[in-house]
């Protein structure tokens, strides 16, 4: 039960942290391209490839708006700051984002991720579709892959990102000298054997 209210708890600031600030610059950017995409619309016919091409271009534009946003959120600016840290184990700034999100409670990454790809948190085969489907920016790269997806549970398996047992840590120890260090040691820890899991993986060809 603690689980689940934190889970939520966490799953309302991330949308609310991948939601805000709406930049009105960003809807400025795409408006042309939106404009124009309509007005060719509006000149096919009801039915037809062509209104089939538009109408998935502009599918298409509401996807790079909204990740032209998510990368000017509060989350978006946080996972883009710790980018450069996180790129040795192969993730991007929407991983990153995830990780930081769940430090409270771990169970929290798919609630997170889900916010971020835009899937609902109970559509799991939604989620593994939108995720399997994921690239870097501005390329065709996969995102995912058996070295990612190894050096995220590797580095889940072995640090603290739970509260509550860091809390637990302090009151039985009647300070916090030693969550503190349990925290540091332990996601440092992850951190290093998450690295080195990704580059094993991608040197043996993964």
């Amino acid at each position: 039960k603690a689980a689940g209210t934190m889970i939520l708890v966490v799953s309302i600031l991330v949308w609310a942290a991948v939601y805000y600030p709406r930049p009105a610059e960003v809807g400025e950017e795409f408006a042309p391209r939106r404009a124009a995409l309509e007005t060719s619309l509006d000149r096919v016919a009801a039915n037809g490839p062509e209104r089939s091409a538009i109408e998935a271009e502009l599918a298409q534009l509401d996807r790079d708006v909204e990740a032209a946003y998510q990368r000017q959120s509060v989350l978006g600016r946080m996972g883009r700051f710790i980018e450069p840290v996180v790129r040795p184990l192969g993730w991007d700034w929407r991983i990153g984002a995830a990780v930081i999100a769940s430090f409270p409670a771990r169970e929290a990454v798919v609630a997170t991720l889900g916010v971020i790809f835009s899937a609902a948190e109970d559509d799991v085969e939604g989620l593994a579709d939108r995720l399997h489907d994921a690239t870097w920016a501005e390329t065709d790269r996969p995102l995912f892959n058996l070295p990612v997806a190894l050096s995220i549970m590797v580095f889940y398996a072995l640090c603290a990102q739970c509260a509550a047992t860091l809390v637990v840590i302090r009151r039985e120890t009647g300070t916090w000298r030693w969550p503190a260090f349990t925290f540091a040691y332990m996601t440092t820890l992850a951190y290093v054997s998450a690295i080195v899991t990704y580059q094993a993986g991608v040197w043996l060809g993964g």
